[in-house]
């Protein structure tokens, strides 16, 4: 990976990643075996086998590396590429091509997959962004409930009953203020908080009914939003 910016001093001292740098040309991180997280501003991105990251030009990041890491980086030099950064799910199709590029010398081949990988980085979502707490009157008591409660999520039916305001009305104000359905930032709210108790040593298992998800549910959802399962995630907080 080109560096710049880079104490060669420290460089030396990390040998599990890289502290903090950012490269020329944007690039395609992935891994043929084990997994890394790349730290990009205030967000932790896992990446493995099957999960990649699209770090664009100019944006600064750091590394950690899995002692079973073998990284695979493709700089790409496409300046239709999207500005921010990406996480990108690697499927079967495009885990081939990746290895191939990797084995392969021959530039217009590899050309041809580099345009195929750009394509799926427009495709992917951008990683995401600080959850957006609500205020208004119709949408802070179920934030505040969660708080004290987060593994009872009472449907809208029974906010209804308990606010005097409709379904569509509380569907409205939480779609205004948070940016995202009340069933989506109810989910998302419950497994930010879950992150505390994740830190605090509680096993995925019982992060999960505390927050009432099932272990199984939990670790979908937390895959989703954070890139990583609660159990990466666990152990490399208490690491």
């Amino acid at each position: 990976m080109e560096r710049s910016g880079i104490d060669p001093d420290a460089e030396a001292l990390q040998h599990w990643g890289h502290p903090p740098h950012a490269h020329a040309v944007g690039q395609f991180v992935t891994a043929v075996t084990g997994s890394g997280v790349l730290r990009i501003g205030e967000k932790d991105c896992a990446f493995d086998a099957a999960t990649a990251i699209w770090v664009p030009p100019g944006v600064e990041h750091s590394a950690m590396f899995a002692p079973d890491l073998l990284p695979l980086a493709i700089d790409l030099h496409d300046p239709a590429l999207p500005a921010d950064a990406r996480r990108v799910s690697v499927n079967t199709s495009l885990w081939a091509l990746t290895l191939a590029w990797a084995r392969d010398d021959d530039a217009h081949r590899n050309a041809d997959r580099e345009s195929r990988i750009a394509d799926a980085i427009r495709s992917s979502p951008s990683l995401r962004s600080p959850l957006r707490l609500p205020k208004g009157p119709l949408t802070r008591p179920v934030m505040e409930h969660l708080r004290r409660a987060p593994a009872v999520a009472p449907p809208l039916t029974e906010w209804a009953t308990r606010l005097h305001a409709s379904v569509p009305t509380i569907r409205r104000a939480f779609l205004a203020e948070t940016g995202t359905t009340y069933s989506e930032w109810t989910t998302q709210f419950r497994l930010e908080l879950s992150t505390d108790v994740l830190r605090a040593g509680g096993t995925v298992a019982q992060v999960a009914r505390a927050m009432g998800f099932s272990p199984n549910g939990y670790t979908l959802a937390f895959r989703r939003w954070m890139g990583q399962t609660p159990s990466e995630y666990r152990a490399r907080v208490l690491a």
